[in-house]
């Protein structure tokens, strides 16, 4: 698992040809402003690679993915609605989007789509 809470490793990770840096570049060209904020005080990247598990998940972002925070409702319970703001599908990746604070920061999870198969079940869940 890579987490990339800088703008130093935000960058390194934009040197990669591959969709994961294609995804990252439009998060970083959309919140550039030229101003010269640190990139790690609006969006933290967390990038699940194909042997993590939502556990590991879970533990870098300090809750729970499978459980809806406001309510304390799990994946597979009748009324369970994810947290996530945004859930969008890539060739490779599922994209996830948590806003976690009123002045807008947030944390992107980029998953990929080999990676933990109870999360993955649950993405393709409700990304369709």
């Amino acid at each position: 698992m890579q987490i990339l809470c800088d703008s130093r490793s935000i960058h390194t990770a934009l040197q990669s040809q591959t969709e994961l840096g294609q995804l990252i570049t439009g998060y970083v060209d959309r919140l550039s402003d030229g101003e010269g904020f640190e990139l790690g005080n609006l969006v933290h990247f967390v990038v699940m690679h194909r042997d993590d598990t939502v556990v590991e998940l879970e533990a870098a972002l300090g809750f729970s993915v499978m459980t809806n925070r406001s309510n304390g409702c799990c994946y597979g319970d009748p009324d369970f609605q994810p947290s996530w703001e945004v859930i969008e599908v890539h060739h490779h990746w599922y994209e996830m989007v948590y806003v976690l604070a009123d002045d807008g920061f947030g944390i992107v999870v980029l998953v990929d789509k080999h990676a933990d198969v109870q999360l993955i079940n649950m993405l393709k869940h409700y990304a369709a």
